[in-house]
């Protein structure tokens, strides 16, 4: 009988080996139990990278000045760093700035007109004209404190032109001089002689009320051109409108002349006429005067502002000087100065007429005439003040001539 041959003994040694093994590796995966949880993966959430904050960048710029010392610090410091007239300060302080080479060193010098932001006691427009020349850094301010004018007048004319004989340029700018009753506008020119500023702008004492100024030409062609506006004042009285023309003359701006509005007031038509008659222009004096006595639109300012009538006492005025005038131009007066007596309303002027009259019959002459008619004008006594009472009737507020008793008759 054949027989199954066995395995050789040194073939069972590696099953004899593994076998305990593979029996340990079930007997673990048998005694696992199937409710125990597989542990979930790591879930946890990593902290977020912190982002370090933005570097503010510097504001080189800073908040409009208060005042000339503040502006000179702070137009020094951006001129050493931004520039004075960067555009952010322009938009930001609202400054007009102006170049052009001042000292002749064939560098630009830096000009600003700078408003103030805190309200000033001199000018509407409150505000500083600094000027930096690269011969001599450091701002310096050619204006009084707020009086630069900042409005749009104020920025017409600031500029860096040549307006005197020299070869190099000066600063102009409008400055406003205010009291506590007026306020007048100036134009400033500055030349620098190469030590120390100079004004050779006008020299007079404003113009008030203006709503326009220009600078026309250059060098000695230069024309400073002004244009007031009428103002009414109760206390000051009234100002009538005109065109300045400045010129230079003898190294500084100078009035050369003034073209006054046609006037609004009876006063002022008067004052023409006073004008005429003070020249001795006699029939064109005589002509104004009727133009008055012909105009009843010529308002009367003591009237609106209730100070009494004045227009009786202006008209019989004017009646009163074309009967002296007449005679002054060689005619015979009576039927001038009956038409006085006959029309005229106020009786100091009336009473005046015939004593000029009197006078001009007895000394045949116009002299005599107002010798006499003065020495009426100037009677005083009790309860008598003639002097006085023509003051009064004449009297437009201190922004206007002022009539005395001898001003009636001065031939």
């Amino acid at each position: 009988m054949g027989s199954r041959r066995l395995p050789h003994p040194r073939a069972l040694i590696p099953l004899i080996a593994i076998g305990p093994l593979l029996l340990g590796a079930c007997a673990c995966a048998a005694g696992r139990s199937p409710e125990t949880p597989t542990p979930p993966p790591d879930t946890a959430t990593p902290s977020p990278t912190t982002t370090p904050p933005p570097t503010p960048t510097p504001d080189l710029v800073g908040p409009p000045p208060r005042d000339i010392a503040e502006a000179r610090a702070a137009l020094d410091r951006l001129q050493r760093t931004i520039g004075a007239c960067n555009e952010q300060v322009v938009a930001r302080w609202n400054v007009a700035c102006t170049t052009g080479d001042i000292d002749g060193d064939l560098v630009d010098d830096t000009a600003v007109l700078l408003p103030l932001s805190q309200p000033a006691p001199v000018g509407p427009h409150p505000g500083v004209a600094l000027v930096n020349l690269s011969t001599a850094p450091g701002y310096v301010a050619l204006s009084l404190p707020g009086a630069a004018d900042t409005s749009i007048l104020g920025r017409a004319i600031f500029a860096i032109a040549n307006r005197d004989p020299s070869p190099r340029p000066e600063l102009s700018f409008l400055e406003n001089l205010c009291t506590a009753t007026r306020c007048a506008s100036l134009v400033r020119i500055y030349t620098w002689d190469g030590s120390t500023w100079r004004d050779i702008g006008p020299a007079d004492q404003g113009i008030t009320g203006i709503d326009f100024v220009s600078i026309q030409g250059l060098g000695t062609a230069t024309t400073i051109l002004m244009h007031s506006q009428p103002t009414d004042n109760p206390v000051a009285g009234p100002t009538r409108g005109g065109t300045y023309r400045y010129t230079l003359q003898a190294g500084r701006y100078t009035l050369s002349q003034a073209d006054l509005d046609p006037p609004q007031y009876l006063f002022h038509a008067i004052l023409d006429a006073d004008a005429l008659f003070e020249r001795g222009r006699w029939d064109e004096a005589i002509a104004s005067y009727e133009a008055i006595l012909a105009n009843p639109n010529l308002r009367d300012w003591r009237a609106e502002n209730d100070r009494g009538n004045s227009r009786d006492a202006l008209v019989t005025y004017a009646l009163f000087r074309i009967a002296v005038a007449t005679a002054a131009s060689g005619r015979d007066p009576n039927d001038a100065i009956d038409r006085v007596i006959r029309e005229g309303r106020e009786p100091v002027f009336v009473n005046a007429a015939e004593a000029f009259r009197k006078g001009y019959q007895e000394r045949t002459s116009v002299v005599g005439g107002c010798l006499e008619a003065t020495r009426y004008l100037a009677t005083t006594g009790p309860g008598i003040d003639t002097p006085g009472h023509v003051r009064r009737l004449m009297d437009h507020g201190y922004a206007n001539p002022q009539y005395t008793y001898r001003d009636i008759c001065p031939l």
